[in-house]
C-alpha cells in the first residue's frame, strides 16, 4: 500500500471509535488524494468524523467546507431513506408480507454518527419465498419498466425496481452461491437461523423494523464481501460495516455455529483474511473478532480493494463504450482471470461462478437478448 492508503486507514480508525490514540500515525496527509480514495470506497461522511479527533494540523483545514457540505447532503440522503424504510415496511407489512431488511440502513445505527454511513440501495429479504413474490407482483404494478426489464427477467437472486427515487431490491435468496452443494447447504443455514432465534430489530427512524439475527448476518455479510470480490470487487465501507457490527454484536453471535459454517461453505479462508484486516487496519479488538485472524491474504485483499473501487467499478471497465457482442467476449477472458485469481480462497465457488458465467453469455449470445 503507498501512504495514501495507510493514511485513510489510519484515519478511518479514528472515525469509527472517535479515538485520538490511533492518530498518532498520520503526517501530512495528502488531503487531496485521500479524498479522492474516500469517494472510490463510499466512506466520504466517516472520514469527515475524524475532523472530531485529529488536531488542526491533520485534518484538512482547507478543503473542510467541501466535506461539511457532502455530510450536509448524506445527512438529508439518509433521512429521507430512514423514513422511506418504515413506510416501505409498512405497505408490505400491509400487504401480509413479513419483510427483513438486509444491510444498509440496518448497519447505519452501529455507527458513531449513523447519518454519516454512505446509503445506497434497500435490500428486502422474505423467509417466505411466496411472500416475495407477492412483493414483486406488487411492485412490478408501481414500475413497469421495471417489471419489462430483461435484467429482472434473468436475475435469479433479487427484483430491482425503484420507487419514490429509492432503488429497492426485494430478495428470493438471502445471498446466493453458484455452486449447487454450497447453496443447499446455505439455504438449511438460513432456515435453521430464523427459525431457532428470536426475531432481530432495528431502529431505524423511530420505526421497529426486522433485520437478520446476529449470527447469520455476520455469515451474510462474509457471503457479501467474498461473492463481490471473487466478481468485481468490493468496498471498504463493507468491512467498516461488519467491524461496527462485531463490536456492537459480537456477544450475541454463536461463535461454534459460525466456524462450523464458515467450515462447511468453504470460506473460513477468506473470513480469516477478513478478520485480519478489520483487526490490524480497522481496530476492531481481536476478542471481538469470532474467527481466528490470519493475514496471509489480508494484504492481497486490500489491494484488490484499493484497486478496485466500491464494488469494483474501476475493474469492469470492459463493459464500456463497446457493442454487446464486444463486451460478452470480453466478459469470458475477464470472469476467466476473476475466477482463477481467487480460486485458492473459494475454490468450489470459484469454479461453479466461471462456469455459470460461461454458459449465461452463451445464451444471451445465442439468443440474442441483448
Amino acid at each position: 500500500m503507498n501512504k495514501e492508503q495507510e493514511d485513510l486507514l489510519l484515519i478511518l480508525k479514528c472515525a469509527l471509535w472517535q479515538d485520538v490514540r490511533y492518530a498518532s500515525g498520520i503526517d501530512k496527509p495528502c488531503w487531496n488524494k485521500i479524498y479522492k480514495l474516500t469517494y472510490e470506497q463510499c466512506v466520504v461522511g466517516n472520514v469527515a468524523d475524524s475532523f472530531n479527533v485529529l488536531s488542526s494540523e491533520q485534518c484538512d483545514m482547507d478543503g473542510k467546507p467541501g466535506w461539511l457540505g457532502y455530510v450536509i447532503k448524506l445527512e438529508q440522503k439518509n433521512r429521507l431513506q430512514n423514513e422511506y424504510v418504515g413506510k416501505l415496511f409498512g405497505t408490505l407489512k400491509g400487504l401480509g408480507l413479513s419483510p427483513v431488511l438486509m444491510k444498509g440502513q440496518a448497519f447505519a445505527s452501529n455507527y458513531p454518527f449513523p447519518l454519516h454511513r454512505q446509503c445506497g440501495d434497500i435490500d428486502v429479504y422474505f423467509k417466505n419465498h411466496d411472500d416475495c413474490h407477492k412483493a414483486v407482483d406488487w411492485a412490478e404494478r408501481k414500475d413497469k419498466e421495471a417489471a419489462e426489464s430483461y435484467y429482472n427477467k434473468r436475475e435469479r437472486k433479487h427484483f430491482c425496481f425503484f420507487m419514490d427515487g429509492n432503488e429497492i431490491e426485494l430478495h428470493y435468496h438471502l445471498c446466493l452461491f453458484e455452486n449447487e452443494e454450497l447453496q443447499k447447504k446455505l439455504q438449511r443455514i438460513i432456515d435453521y437461523e430464523f427459525d431457532n432465534n428470536e426475531p432481530c430489530f432495528v431502529d431505524i427512524g423511530g420505526e421497529r423494523i426486522e433485520t437478520i439475527p446476529p449470527t447469520l448476518s455476520v455469515l451474510h455479510q462474509i457471503i457479501h464481501i467474498s461473492r463481490h470480490l471473487l466478481e468485481a470487487g468490493v468496498g471498504l465501507r463493507q468491512l467498516c460495516d461488519l467491524a461496527l457490527y462485531l463490536d456492537k454484536y459480537h456477544s450475541l453471535t454463536d461463535k461454534e455455529r459460525l466456524n462450523a459454517y464458515l467450515n462447511d461453505l468453504q470460506l473460513m479462508t477468506v473470513a480469516q483474511s477478513i478478520g485480519c484486516i478489520l483487526v490490524d487496519k480497522l481496530g476492531l479488538e481481536a476478542e471481538r473478532l469470532p474467527f481466528k485472524a490470519d493475514k496471509q491474504y489480508a494484504d492481497f485483499l486490500l489491494q484488490e480493494i484499493f484497486e478496485g473501487g466500491n464494488f469494483g467499478r474501476k475493474n469492469v471497465t470492459y463493459r464500456e463504450g463497446k457493442n454487446i457482442l464486444q463486451r460478452k467476449m470480453l466478459s469470458v477472458f475477464y470472469f476467466y482471470k476473476r475466477c482463477r485469481k481467487y480460486k485458492h480462497l473459494m475454490p468450489k465457488e470459484a469454479r461453479s461462478y466461471f462456469l455459470n458465467k460461461i454458459s449465461l453469455n452463451i445464451k444471451l449470445m445465442t439468443k440474442h437478448h441483448y
